[in-house]
């Protein structure tokens, strides 16, 4: 009888252990605190020389390089964010901002464009940015509510009473 329960409580272990892990949400651990202000560092660094060599370009060439410039710091600067505290609304606001710095660049580069191109391609350019958003909002509902049913079958596993010894 006691090999059957200490079974069944391992097996009640790993099931929390897996339960547990799953309230992590990436595969990735979270960051500490130095790595965190050492990338944040590498991508000020990065960010600045990007925007340092936009200077080779003049009119409306530079603004595109500095709205890619601009853009990819954001971006990169929401991922950042996501790996330090992982969760869903992380995730939804890296997708934001990438959704937010593509439509950016877009627009500068529409700027390019002549009457009715420049306003076809900014309205394409608009739609893209709503979908994208909307995307990352159905995502995270999603992902929310996987989480939610792995809590509830993780509850659920907790009350059901240990399985009976088989008799020998």
């Amino acid at each position: 009888m006691f090999e059957t329960r200490k079974k069944h409580l391992i097996g009640l272990a790993l099931l929390l252990g897996a339960g547990a892990g799953g309230l992590v949400y990436s595969g990735e651990t979270a960051m500490n605190k130095d790595a965190y202000r050492a990338a944040q560092q590498r991508i000020e660094a990065q960010a600045q020389a990007q925007r340092k060599a936009c200077d080779r370009y003049r009119g409306q060439a530079k603004e595109v390089c500095q709205a890619q410039a601009k853009g990819w710091e954001k971006v990169a600067r929401a991922k950042l964010e996501a790996r330090y505290e992982p969760g869903p609304q992380a995730e939804k606001e890296a997708k934001f901002a990438r959704a937010e710095a593509d439509y950016a660049l877009a627009k500068q580069r529409c700027g390019l464009l002549k009457e009715r191109a420049r306003d076809t391609c900014r309205e394409r350019a608009k739609h893209d940015r709503e979908a994208a958003i909307r995307l990352a909002k159905v995502e995270k509902v999603q992902e929310v509510n996987a989480r939610k049913r792995e809590q509830q079958a993780l509850r659920e596993a907790l009350r059901r009473p240990a399985p009976a010894a088989p008799r020998s």
